[in-house]
């Protein structure tokens, strides 16, 4: 009976229990907080759209996604990327005034994975006044508020940054316009042979040939170590954002890593590329400047940044016991009156997070050895502590008791069917 279909989910599809809604609700509280340290107004997506809202300006998606058609044959698509979404909402509801926005998205990704359905959280600034300083102080704002957001569940982190925009203006110089998005699509999913290849056969310029081959060896280092190398012989280009990273650096207060060979995301993202990682090295997240992406999306919108991590990544790897002091007290009734038994729970709510009636017994002994598995407490009640008004509570962590006081005067009328 259990391999019947009806009885399953698909793969990558979860039902999900107490523990998990609550580690849920708990990131999608701080998600708002951090969020509103930096101006954003909550927003949450619809998980179902029409295909061209994420086909529009560049395939967001390169996994496979869920098709549907309506019964008007309208091409639909369950939601495969949160920047659509947030471009979609801002264009058709706003007035093209910059806005700041901490988004809730629904995402399903047809996919080779564990989970093929999650949502994706983070942080937008659509249109807003742009700094033209040598620090990315909207990048640095949007940043600041993601390591808040891994903090707040007590993950350990690090960025990891690159720069996009050197690479891709080094190689317009040398290559047709119309084939940068395929030589970067190369690039970004070659092996270090396959990518020393793709450079030596379409630059010929020395230098600048050798400079990136030597970047593309490159191991990851800190931006500190980056900074004062001066035998890397990389292209100049890739120092331009130095004063930006150490801002993220001293504004996050955790390390910023150079990796010049990652290049996720490198077909939408503009200058530079940002990656959110525990210290194990597993990615929670991404972002950045996704500006020239956004603006062939819709014209009216001149500059969009974005950071997005997952529910389901932070819960993964939160550092956060959700179960931590929470006290249950479980409740049987021996003898005692309905009064009184609805008296003490309601004189015993504000003592514990949870307060269990778990009905009657003539067994303690099996009473308590079942309320070990869930609760923390233990009281009965019978017409003994009815008549002296007051409970004994057993601690099961310690066997410990502690005796209180049920007033008379809170007790509540029971009502019954005449």
């Amino acid at each position: 009976m259990a391999n019947e279909e009806y009885l399953r989910l698909p793969h990558g599809m979860f039902d999900r229990e107490s523990d998990w809604i609550r580690s849920e609700r708990l990131i999608l509280d701080n998600h708002y907080i951090c969020g509103s340290k930096i101006g954003c107004e909550l927003e949450k997506y619809s998980p179902l759209g029409y295909k061209s809202t994420f086909f529009r300006g560049a395939h967001t998606a390169d996994n496979k996604v869920y098709e549907l058609s309506s019964k008007t044959g309208k091409d639909l698509l369950l939601s495969c990327d949160s920047s659509p979404s947030v471009l979609r909402k801002y264009v058709s509801s706003n007035n093209i005034e910059s806005k700041r926005i901490s988004f809730v998205a629904p995402l399903f990704r047809y996919k080779n994975s564990h989970s093929r359905h999650f949502t994706q959280i983070g942080y937008s600034f659509v249109n807003t006044s742009l700094y033209n300083e040598d620090v990315d102080i909207d990048l640095v704002q949007l940043t600041k508020a993601m390591i808040d957001l891994f903090s707040s569940m007590n993950i350990p982190t690090y960025i990891q940054v690159n720069n996009y925009k050197a690479l891709k203006n080094i190689l317009i110089k040398y290559c047709d316009n119309k084939n940068l998005d395929q030589l970067l699509y190369d690039l970004q999913f070659g092996d270090l042979e396959k990518r020393i290849a793709i450079i030596d056969q379409n630059l010929n310029d020395s230098t600048k040939k050798q400079e990136l081959i030597n970047l593309f060896n490159t191991k990851q280092q800190s931006i500190n170590d980056f900074a004062s190398s001066n035998n890397l012989s990389i292209p100049e280009e890739y120092y331009e954002f130095l004063k930006t990273y150490f801002a993220l650096q001293d504004m996050t207060g955790v390390n910023v890593i150079f990796n010049p060979s990652d290049l996720h995301s490198i077909e939408t993202l503009d200058d530079i590329a940002l990656r959110f990682k525990t210290k194990d090295g597993i990615t929670l997240g991404d972002g950045g400047n996704y500006s020239c992406y956004a603006n062939r999306w819709d014209k009216r919108i001149t500059n969009f940044y974005s950071v997005a991590t997952g529910v389901e990544a932070i819960e993964r790897n939160k550092g956060i016991n959700i179960n931590e002091d929470l006290s249950k007290l479980a409740v049987y009734c021996i003898d005692a009156s309905n009064e009184f038994v609805l008296s003490t729970l309601n004189g015993l709510y504000d003592r514990y997070n949870s307060v269990i009636f778990y009905g009657k017994t003539n067994n303690i002994s099996k009473a308590i050895k079942n309320s070990q598995k869930n609760c923390t407490h233990f009281v009965a009640l019978g017409k003994k502590e009815e008549m002296s008004n007051e409970i004994e509570i057993k601690d099961l962590c310690n066997w410990t008791t502690e005796k209180i006081k049920i007033s008379s005067e809170n007790r509540k009328k029971v009502y019954k069917c005449q």
